[in-house]
């Protein structure tokens, strides 16, 4: 029995442990001081804040969280959230009157992309500290704003980058920080979105830039976040391109929505969203209150951002980093390297692909003068590779973490952000050099 009452088992369990093999447990290690629930609040309830913010909280984290508020501006969206997670507590569609009469100690945040910053600014000048999905913000001028009121209030950010927790992450790291290839010379990091994940960014509101920043923000701000983590280095300048090659004013037809369109039984895209009884209740039972259409067409006019993208990052102790995102491949995973003056280490993720793989995560070693190594890689189940469930214990549970696995705060969400942020002015300036420094001050 650990000191917070929770057994060894039961720890393993939640955290996806039990499939990373007996050595992880003093990774995640509850110390013997469990701090009593904290008033728990969360804003934004769609997927994700009804999913592992919302369900899997008051499921698994009884003990560390009571529900105090929910809040989204969609009144329809709201009750059918407070049905999927399970709890029965008050629910707002304002925020300032959720936070004023709930008075969490932690609110979630779980909107739009481009609301994050607001959310997060109101909740730390009334006291109360924030966790946020990534990205923090969708452009400069809010990650400057965040920065300062966090400065300002004294309060805490967690930025809640899942990936790093993933079991198969966790190896990178450590094989990395071991020396096994000497010192790190560039990185050669390429992310394939396929035509199901990667054309859903276009069917919903990430499509237009205002609302997700593109998805060198929404979607690489995870990857450029593993990267910095992995790297132990701060990104200083980005060139990039970017081009829609697939989605919006390409696509030969167009329609409002999946649902009702003419072109359904001819178009690779279409969607059937009624199929999932969830996004019915979320979405399409709530469209009369906000005209939000889950199911969107992925060829719409209005798209205004990139499906294809290509970087060069540098980074603070002077490797640089090749970087490709393509949102329209017929499979989904990624390939990466690291060279260095020792070796070189080769990762391929397959998470969705049209034949089968003996493993999903291939980690090879290859060392100078020496012979290849396939390197085991734990496995754990759960969403993001095993990484969410870990991630949750962290937020909600008082453990002990070596340092490279504390939870990540305001700076290394603002360094994602800001390579992404700077990657996207690029592309709009045919690849011109734009530096972080120039952009916020850390």
């Amino acid at each position: 029995m650990s000191g917070n009452g929770v057994t060894r088992r039961e720890f393993v369990k939640t955290t996806g442990g039990a499939a990373m093999g007996l050595a992880a447990w003093p990774v995640l290690r509850p110390t013997a001081a469990q701090r009593p629930p904290r008033r728990y609040a969360v804003v934004g309830t769609g997927v994700r804040g009804v999913g592992m913010w919302g369900r899997q909280v008051a499921r698994d984290f009884q003990d560390a969280a009571t529900f105090v508020g929910l809040c989204d501006v969609n009144p329809l969206r709201l009750e059918a959230a407070r049905r999927q997670i399970g709890v029965d507590c008050p629910t707002f569609t304002n925020l300032d009157e959720m936070l004023d009469k709930a008075r969490p100690d932690l609110l979630m945040v779980t909107t739009v992309d481009a609301a994050h910053s607001a959310c997060v600014i109101k909740a730390l000048e009334r006291g109360i500290d924030v966790a946020t999905e990534k990205p923090m913000v969708i452009d400069e001028t809010q990650c400057q704003a965040v920065l300062d009121a966090e400065r300002r209030t004294g309060r805490n950010i967690i930025v809640t980058f899942n990936y790093r927790y993933a079991p198969k992450h966790q190896k990178i790291k450590e094989l990395l920080m071991a020396g096994e290839i000497g010192e790190i010379s560039s990185v050669d990091f390429s992310w394939y979105l396929d035509t199901s994940h990667g054309a859903d960014y276009f069917r919903r509101w990430h499509r237009l830039r205002s609302q997700g920043g593109s998805l060198w923000v929404h979607k690489a701000t995870h990857h450029f976040d593993l990267i910095n983590w992995w790297l132990d280095a701060e990104p200083i300048a980005v060139a990039a391109t970017g081009r829609l090659v697939t989605y919006g004013s390409n696509g030969p037809f167009r329609h409002t929505s999946c649902r009702g369109c003419p072109h359904a039984s001819t178009c690779s895209f279409y969607w059937d969203m009624t199929r999932n009884q969830q996004l019915v209740e979320l979405y399409a039972n709530a469209e009369s209150a906000d005209g939000y259409l889950r199911d969107g067409c992925v060829f719409r006019a209005d798209v205004d951002i990139f499906d294809t993208m290509n970087a060069v990052v540098q980074y603070s102790n002077g490797v640089n980093m090749s970087y490709s995102l393509n949102a329209f491949m017929p499979f989904e995973g990624y390939r990466l390297a690291f060279n260095g003056t020792k070796g070189r280490l080769e990762i391929r993720d397959y998470e969705r692909q049209p034949w089968k793989v003996d493993s999903p995560t291939e980690i090879y070693l290859t060392r100078s003068f020496g012979e290849r190594e396939r390197i085991e890689v734990p496995q754990a189940t759960g969403g993001h590779g095993g990484g969410d469930d870990i991630l949750l214990n962290l937020v909600f549970r008082n453990v002990d973490v070596p340092a490279h696995l504390a939870l990540p705060g305001s700076r290394a969400g603002a360094l994602s952000c800001l390579t992404g942020i700077a990657a996207r002015k690029s592309s709009d300036q045919n690849g011109q050099l734009v530096k972080i420094g120039d952009l916020v001050r850390l």
